[in-house]
């Protein structure tokens, strides 16, 4: 499969060039699929209620997803530290349940570059930069892992292209790669429980006790409003007037 354009909305070069802004159209665009993404977060919930889970989601173990033992890994390990307590949990929690997630949608994952871009991929939202998309400082962060890891320039764009465009609703791996779109079903999984009963109730509780997430809906409420307002043309912004806090706070996964 070919790499995903950079220049499209979301990507690395776009995020870089753009410093995150949308055109009016670009919005518009983002808007209709996140009204997509609303209705089937709706149908989720509904679904959840059932208590109704696949026979392969019962199947799936969360101790089945291990870090990769890697000079980059353990890079970008020593930089999740950087982070506040909330933001450390919420790429170790992106990262098993975006795994368990491509593991169910037999979608194939690079291991290492997903745990890295997992890891890091909100590495800049601690502290927001006016004018400027947080997905650039947490890229920037995890090309010096790659750089000091001795990892290749393609590789780690990989990794920065992953974490740019994992904002973007209604990415796909065709588009935007399997990267990218894992990393963003991880991250809503967790912070909305959208795809919530894809995954099985133990899964999730596994999980969370391994990566605990008390006070995480709080952190990442004021996380949103902040970036929001210094990057009001942005995907975080877009998000935000479109209810995403309030989803956050609605979250089925405990405790909030």
């Amino acid at each position: 499969m070919s790499q995903p354009d950079p220049e499209r909305l979301g990507g690395l070069a776009w995020t870089i060039r753009t410093q995150g802004a949308m055109t009016k159209s670009e919005r518009r665009g983002l808007l209709r699929e996140i009204i997509k993404g609303q209705g089937e977060y709706v149908a989720g919930r509904l679904k959840l209620l059932t208590g109704r889970t696949s026979a392969a989601a019962k199947a799936l173990e969360a101790s089945a997803f291990t870090p990769p033992d890697s000079v980059f890994a353990r890079q970008a390990e020593e930089a999740a530290l950087e982070q506040s307590s909330a933001v450390i949990g919420h790429g170790y929690r992106t990262w098993v349940f975006g795994s368990g997630l491509a593991a169910l949608d037999k979608v194939e994952l690079d291991p290492e570059l997903f745990y890295v871009s997992s890891l890091l991929h909100d590495h800049g939202v601690d502290s927001v930069v006016k004018g400027q998309d947080f997905a650039i400082r947490s890229a920037e962060r995890a090309a010096r892992c790659a750089s000091e890891a001795g990892v290749d320039a393609a590789r780690s764009d990989m990794v920065g292209d992953a974490i740019t465009v994992h904002p973007t609703a209604g990415a796909t791996v065709e588009k935007d790669g399997a990267l990218g779109v894992y990393v963003g079903a991880g991250a809503a999984y967790d912070l909305i429980g959208l795809r919530a009963p894809d995954l099985s109730k133990k899964f999730r509780t596994d999980v969370i006790e391994a990566y605990p997430r008390a006070g995480a809906a709080k952190a990442f409420k004021a996380l949103v409003a902040a970036e929001s307002k210094a990057v009001p043309l942005g995907r975080f912004a877009q998000l935000h007037r479109c209810g995403f806090n309030q989803l956050i706070q609605l979250a089925p996964h405990r405790p909030l």
